[in-house]
């Protein structure tokens, strides 16, 4: 069987507010289910669900990580798909973070000891906390009423400020795990070597548009001699 793939990419479900609603749903349904199967009154389920929720989140963050460097260096169905809806799955991404932030606050409200003990860093609290502040401001900015209040050079500054930080943030995480730590799963690999394709990609992007700009520049200055 054949898949028609413009008809895919262009399928209603698959695009704009509906793909946001599809995905989003699909997230929380699957942390209220995973977390059912669990002891919730113990710190060490509640820990699981952080993760499991983080791992829930970071696909969509690479994904808007590399969608303008991907429409770039691979222009295709896919990478057109993928910009015209990097917000909704940024949102996505935001939507999953939202389960983490509440997993997160039950821990350290009602865990506070174990949390104190095994989990709080003060170096990685402030990395999550300027993380969830760019996230909450992007978020914000993503709509009329809070974008209206930038200038677009404002706008562009903190969205990609923003982007790059939170992919650093959350690469630097699996890059720890590979190099440091020894209890890694398959998934700590494969979350790695999507972080740091992501940034390649961004890497090719840029050499191709400096390149482009060095053979306009050469072709005006051939213009303005002749």
């Amino acid at each position: 069987m054949v898949i028609d793939l413009q008809a895919l990419f262009n399928n209603p479900l698959l695009n704009h507010w509906k793909l946001f609603f599809v995905v989003s749903g699909l997230i929380s349904l699957s942390t209220v289910l995973t977390a059912a199967q669990l002891d919730l009154s113990t710190a060490e389920s509640i820990s699981s669900m952080i993760k499991y929720t983080v791992r829930c989140a970071v696909p969509f963050l690479f994904l808007v990580f590399l969608a303008s460097s991907l429409q770039v260096v691979l222009p295709s169905l896919f990478s057109r798909w993928l910009a015209r809806n990097r917000k909704f799955l940024g949102l996505c991404f935001a939507s999953a973070m939202a389960w983490q932030a509440l997993f997160i606050l039950w821990l350290a409200t009602i865990h506070s000891h174990y949390y104190a003990e095994e989990v709080y860093n003060l170096s990685d609290t402030i990395e999550g906390v300027g993380g969830y502040l760019f996230l909450l401001a992007m978020v914000a900015t993503s709509f009329e009423f809070g974008r209206s209040r930038l200038t677009v050079k404002q706008w562009r500054n903190l969205h990609k400020a923003g982007i790059y930080y939170l992919w650093a943030y959350a690469w630097s995480v699996y890059w720890y795990e590979l190099y440091y730590y020894g209890t890694l799963e398959l998934i700590d690999y494969v979350f790695y070597w999507f972080g740091f394709g992501a940034w390649g990609l961004r890497i090719l992007a840029w050499s191709k548009k400096e390149k482009k700009k060095a053979v306009n520049k050469g072709k005006t200055k051939l213009k303005s001699s002749t």
